[in-house]
């Protein structure tokens, strides 16, 4: 009898874990058609912003004033090719100065073959589990549903809200870093590698990879308050104790910031920190009003 309910309990697994492998396959496959309007939208969103440098009316100018000399040129030939030559080399000249005058915007290039290929792959995996993770979720809840009381001092209720608040406030972590961090960030970095007169040219997985990562690691930051809400309520920590060891607390998320955040300045470290401080604030307030 106990063989056959572990048998029982493998059947359901297996099928289980069948219709899990299937969704993530069949997710994986149809994100793949839409990688590369997906890379596409990231390079607009970060980039539609973007203060070029440059001077395009000066620039156009210029442009003008070489055609025009070259027209010029064409005609003398015949009678003074000396004159003619002249004009060219300065028609040349100023289409160079033109150049140097017209903004540039960031190049997003691939330097290995199968860069473009294989990252698409990977985001398509990505969206994959994205794709699949309320399944799994599901079927977790289904398997703790009957326990979670013994387990854990919440109710399903409770649960569903910190899972729902959570999906919440990641999603607002995303949403800030990748509509202002990010934009706000590669505008500085731009400027800044401008003023020095060089472009900025991009592999398309380095950079892709920064936006993913980051924007993970924001979502994930934003979920403080939760994270602080439940110390709370496991006992784990009072509101008191909290509040008491703030500054603590902001070294430490200092801290963290300088591992986490993609560059070495302090800029994104200041960005990630103005949400923190603010994150933990509001946990200290929302405990207090609930009495935890």
């Amino acid at each position: 009898m106990p063989m056959e309910g572990l048998a029982g309990i493998v059947t359901e697994l297996r099928r289980k874990l069948i219709y899990i492998a299937t969704l993530f396959g069949v997710g994986t496959l149809v994100s793949f058609s839409f990688m590369g309007e997906l890379i596409k939208k990231i390079q607009y969103d970060m980039f539609w912003g973007l203060s070029l440098s440059g001077k395009p009316d000066a620039a156009g100018l210029l442009v003008d004033i070489s055609n025009n000399l070259s027209l010029i040129s064409d005609k003398l030939a015949s009678n003074s090719s000396a004159i003619a030559q002249n004009l060219t080399m300065m028609s040349g000249e100023l289409l160079n100065i033109s150049r140097n005058l017209t903004p540039q915007t960031p190049a997003i290039v691939y330097l290995t073959p199968m860069e473009v290929l294989m990252l698409e792959f990977k985001l398509s995996l990505i969206c994959g589990l994205v794709i699949t993770l309320p399944l799994v979720l599901y079927y977790a809840y289904r398997g703790v549903r009957g326990r979670v009381r013994t387990v854990l001092p919440v109710s399903i209720t409770m649960l569903m809200f910190v899972l729902l608040a959570a999906a919440i406030l990641f999603l607002l972590g995303a949403g800030y870093s990748y509509y202002f961090l990010l934009p706000t960030f590669l505008d500085y970095i731009y400027q800044d590698a401008a003023n020095m007169g060089i472009n900025a040219t991009f592999s398309v997985h380095e950079f892709i990879y920064f936006i993913v990562v980051t924007t993970v690691i924001f979502g994930f930051s934003f979920e403080l308050p939760l994270l602080l809400t439940m110390m709370s309520k496991l006992g784990i920590a009072s509101r008191q104790t909290l509040a008491h060891y703030r500054r603590h607390a902001y070294v430490v998320m200092l801290i963290i910031a300088a591992f986490v955040t993609p560059d070495p300045t302090m800029f994104s470290q200041i960005m990630l920190m103005v949400p923190f401080v603010i994150l933990y604030e509001i946990s200290l307030i929302v405990m207090k009003v609930t009495g935890k």
